[in-house]
């Protein structure tokens, strides 16, 4: 995790319940037996240079997955960061 996060958590939209998909992730992926948010999270890690970078590069590697056809579109984290609250990405947008 970088310097000032607790956690990378998914998120619910506005007013609905936040479902797990992860458990009926296609065993071909390669996220099995690992975990969808693991598996993009340290992939995206190697590149970033910020909280934000890291969420914004997660976000573009499932992206890129959807595209492939390697991830169905289903399975999208909607991810946030969550952490100390006196870092600028923390700051409700």
């Amino acid at each position: 995790m970088p310097v000032h996060t607790a956690a990378l958590v998914m998120k619910a939209a506005p007013g609905a319940e936040l479902a797990c998909r992860a458990h009926n992730l296609p065993p071909e992926h390669p996220a099995q037996p690992r975990g969808l948010i693991s598996y993009y999270a340290t992939a995206a890690l190697v590149d970033a240079t910020t909280v934000g970078d890291w969420l914004a590069r997660i976000q573009a590697l499932v992206q890129q997955d959807i595209q492939a056809g390697r991830l169905p579109r289903f399975y999208r984290p909607d991810l946030c960061a969550l952490g100390d609250s006196d870092q600028p990405w923390a700051k409700p947008q």
